[in-house]
């Protein structure tokens, strides 16, 4: 049987996590988040960045101790070694990833709606159709597009610090707190819309079977992943809120070309171009995760067999990637942004407390004998688990108030 290309160095598979970070996020919610947390947004980054932190260590060491596609299912396969639960977890991934692009893919259509006046759902479509063409010819060929403008999007958050920074600063760190205290309803479901924009660094650990000297490369790629994401989101969070009125921020279809307009007085299109990229490089990334996923599945006979079957000529799962194609687009004509953003934090948030304990219980297994890469703190997974928990449950009572 034909097997996927192990093509993937570190270099290539940290911009791959950076891009599907920073494309699935900021460019998409920093309004939505304005409108929730107020001048709070930054406050918002920084609790959702250090919750996935928590999860990004444990991710690490399972990475490098099982470098398999759909590494969630793995991982819970070698901690709890139920089948049923290995399933949760890899569609669960599979669903989140899915749902991250549809968003991704209507921020797209909203940005370039500033540019090009054309109907939302025909952008969504001819975007996903070359999106999936580009995905199914050759991951080398994709990684390196991904690679290329994540270069431009990280560009693009730089130029918005750096044109926004001087007035922002003049304005206080925190706006003046109301007589009866912090907003901490608007900061909790900002920090959950803000969690959602770190969705990502998970998406690394599914390209295992395709780098090289994984072990090493995964680990690595996704400390470094999270480390830049959490920087430029708390730095460009605060300049939004500090140049533009927060609520006003919020009503922006394409939030960081206004404030770039406001800050420059120039046109906001060279801004909007750029977010088209961040999120069609976004889209990207998720679908050939999502279509890893669905063929590391077939390869525990837990999917259907027909996406375990790879190009012989391009190394992809080419069924895998025209399902995860089709099922985006049915999200992403389905559902808002605001809400997608939200179910698909929940359920990552669900998985990624799945995947801590499951680190517990391999470290539990395998007691007195050493890691073969990265070995995560203790206390990462324990944490991991009651954050993800709690947040998940936080959600819940403020769905069913």
């Amino acid at each position: 049987m034909t097997k996927l290309n192990r093509v993937i160095g570190p270099f290539e598979l940290t911009l791959y996590g950076v891009g599907v970070t920073l494309g699935a996020g900021i460019y998409a919610l920093v309004g939505e988040m304005a409108g929730a947390a107020g001048g709070y947004a930054p406050l918002a980054f920084l609790l959702a960045g250090a919750l996935a932190a928590l999860t990004g260590l444990s991710y690490a060491e399972l990475g490098s101790r099982y470098p398999e596609s759909a590494g969630e299912a793995a991982y819970v396969a070698n901690g709890f070694d139920r089948r049923w639960v290995t399933a949760i977890a890899g569609y669960g991934v599979a669903l989140t990833g899915s749902i991250s692009s549809a968003v991704v893919l209507h921020g797209f259509a909203g940005y370039i709606g500033e540019l090009v006046d054309v109907p939302g759902w025909l952008a969504i479509t001819g975007a996903l159709a070359l999106l999936v063409a580009v995905a199914a010819w050759g991951v080398r060929t994709s990684i390196w597009m991904a690679g290329a403008i994540t270069l431009i999007e990280a560009a693009g958050l730089l130029l918005i610090i750096a044109v926004a920074a001087p007035d922002a600063l003049q304005a206080p760190a925190w706006p003046e707190p109301p007589v009866d205290g912090l907003p901490w309803a608007g900061i909790f479901a900002a920090s959950v819309m803000a969690f959602f924009a770190f969705i990502g660094f998970e998406d690394i650990v599914n390209m295992a079977e395709e780098t090289r000297r994984p072990q090493r490369t995964i680990p690595l790629a996704i400390l470094i992943t999270l480390a830049v994401s959490s920087v430029l989101y708390v730095a460009v969070s605060f300049v939004a809120v500090n140049t533009m009125d927060p609520a006003v921020l919020a009503e922006e279809g394409g939030p960081l070309a206004a404030v770039f307009e406001q800050a420059t007085g120039l046109p906001g299109a060279p801004v909007a171009i750029i977010a088209v990229l961040a999120m069609i490089n976004g889209a990207l990334v998720q679908i050939i995760m999502a279509s890893r996923v669905l063929y590391g599945l077939a390869n525990r006979k837990l999917s259907a067999p027909i996406f375990a079957v790879v190009h012989p000529q391009r190394r992809t799962p080419v069924f895998a990637t025209a399902a995860a194609g089709l099922f985006i687009w049915i999200l992403a004509m389905s559902g808002a942004l605001a809400p997608l953003a939200i179910a698909a934090s929940t359920v990552t948030l669900l998985v990624f407390a799945l995947v801590n304990a499951a680190l517990l219980a391999v470290r539990y297994k395998t007691r007195g004998q050493a890691s073969p890469g990265f070995t995560a703190p203790i206390w990462a997974p324990v944490l991991g688990v009651v954050a993800n928990l709690a947040v998940v449950a936080g959600v819940l009572v403020d769905a069913l108030s």
